[in-house]
């Protein structure tokens, strides 16, 4: 992890007025992290009993055919509480004096609230923690901001009012593989009988789920359908009514492994009901894989007014 740090060690010239840190949850892999002067907290895989750290010991293309073969062998967690301390004091030995923390949903996972105790335990720099309200696509754009933010010259207090607009902002929907149980909540749902039937019911007729994350970075199933085509559908029209409201939107797409089914998707997305511009195809890294499923699809979006495509395009399709 040392090396991808190393990345980001502040230079004698850097005008930037702070780090960034950020989950890999934002399925970024780690050249576009290292391009982008972010520091990466890899998210934990656990494979048969042995842990990996998401996008940096695991392929994600790789992991598409391992997670095949696992038999329901994987879990996936956050990083340890020293982890992020050591991350922070790393900033800090580098002479950063400002940190801003980017990360998935306080809803969806424990990293946020880790983040907060370990900022707690950091001395001799400021560490703001965000809580981006989403994950996936929907916290790379959330990341996008921040970065464009700093890179534009905004000091801290300029970014973080930005960033937290943009986590309001953004909005995520997503189609899970049709066996997955994805993890879109920290809550465990309670046991019985009828959550059960439901579960295999959904299962048995080949039935798929459209989820949507808002801006309180809760998940609600929108609706079900056998046919992607008619979630795409859904998709299109809950982008056009937020369009509606906020103008052209910025997206990006959402693949787990199954490229092919994006076309599904980005076909109803082809009208004159809304402007809305793609900047980028995200693959999922394993983490959020193992919580999709092989064969998730799904778009996140958010006002161009607050990222331009062209802008967002720039940060997460750099390569170093």
């Amino acid at each position: 992890m040392l090396e991808v740090v190393r990345r980001v060690t502040r230079n004698p010239r850097d005008n930037r007025a702070f780090a960034i840190v950020c989950d890999s949850l934002c399925d970024l892999p780690l050249p576009v992290f290292e391009a982008a002067g972010v520091v990466p907290l890899a998210q934990v895989v656990r494979i048969a009993g042995t842990d990996y750290r998401d996008c940096v010991d695991l392929d994600p293309s790789d992991f598409y055919v391992q997670i095949s073969s696992t038999h329901g062998q994987v879990n996936t967690f956050a990083p340890s509480l020293d982890e992020y301390v050591d991350t922070y004091n790393r900033l800090v030995a580098e002479g950063w004096k400002d940190v801003v923390s980017l990360h998935a949903s306080s809803a969806m996972s424990d990293s946020f609230a880790l983040a907060q105790e370990a900022a707690s335990r950091v001395t001799g720099a400021r560490v703001e923690v965000v809580d981006s309200c989403g994950t996936s696509g929907q916290l790379a754009l959330v990341l996008a901001c921040l970065v464009s933010s700093r890179d534009g010259g905004c000091d801290t207090d300029e970014a973080l009012a930005r960033v937290r607009e943009g986590a309001l902002a953004a909005r995520c929907l997503v189609v899970p593989a049709p066996d997955a149980r994805p993890t879109l909540s920290k809550l465990r749902p309670k046991p019985g009988l009828l959550r059960r039937a439901d579960s295999l019911r959904v299962r048995a007729m080949g039935a798929r789920r459209l989820f949507a994350i808002s801006d309180g970075g809760e998940s609600r199933e929108v609706m079900r359908a056998t046919d992607l085509q008619r979630l795409a559908g859904s998709m299109a029209r809950t982008m056009s009514s937020y369009s509606q409201v906020v103008g052209p939107l910025t997206y990006v797409e959402i693949s787990a492994g199954v490229p092919r089914l994006l076309s599904i998707i980005e076909k109803p997305l082809d009208t004159n009901e809304f402007v809305s511009d793609r900047a980028a195809v995200l693959n999922t890294n394993p983490c959020t894989t193992c919580q999709l499923g092989i064969g998730a699809v799904g778009i996140a979006y958010m006002p161009s007014s607050l990222l331009s495509a062209r802008e967002a395009s720039g940060i997460l399709c750099m390569q170093d």
